[in-house]
């Protein structure tokens, strides 16, 4: 059982390439922990557990202008308990109508996209990778080697919806503990970007 989870942030902003390991800022998170069954997985982070929380923001763009504001806003939430991780990201856009779904094959994804990356072994060169598009298409891998190396062909089970709403779209995500590899420590710290 872990007890805390302190997470040390990479935030950025992406157009069109995830996560290519840029250190742009660093922030740290404390991820909060629930009681089981508080968190259902249906694409609308409505639930009490994610009213108690703030949208976590202060992204920065990769591209096309690294370090700058980003144009759109995002925001996310991290909640865990015995087996699960839960993580909400909101994708704040002011012209919903413009936010691209097109639905494709899993692991190749495209349109509008939120990704999370866990560094659970706080080693700063690995991470697994969990990214989702607006029509909900799924995309998982292994970065190594500083993002170097980048394995999709893992396939891990884990859960996602996305929805829209008038302020962009969302998307929520349960990934079991399961699918992850960690240090067995009561408190952890890990390694996070989320874009």
């Amino acid at each position: 059982m872990i007890r805390s989870v302190t997470v040390f942030l990479l935030l950025l902003c992406f157009l069109q390439e995830l996560f290519p390991f840029t250190q742009t800022g660093k922030k740290t998170f404390n991820a909060q922990r629930l009681s089981e069954g508080q968190v259902v997985i249906d694409g609308v982070p409505d639930d009490p557990a994610w009213q108690q929380m703030d949208w976590e923001k202060g992204f920065v763009q990769h591209e096309p202008y690294e370090g700058k504001a980003p144009s759109q806003e995002t925001g996310f939430k991290i909640l865990y308990d015995d087996d699960n991780i839960y993580v909400a990201i909101m994708a704040f856009d002011s012209s919903p109508d413009s936010i691209v779904e097109r639905m494709t094959r899993k692991d190749d994804i495209e349109g509008d996209q939120v990704a999370i990356q866990l560094d659970s072994y706080f080693d700063h060169r690995t991470a697994f990778t969990f990214i989702v598009s607006a029509a909900g298409v799924k995309q998982d891998g292994i970065w190594a080697d500083d993002g170097g190396n980048q394995d999709f062909t893992w396939d891990p089970i884990w859960y996602v919806k996305t929805s829209r709403n008038g302020e962009g779209w969302a998307a929520e995500m349960r990934i079991p503990l399961s699918q992850l590899r960690f240090d067995k420590e009561e408190q952890q710290v890990w390694g996070l970007q989320v874009g």
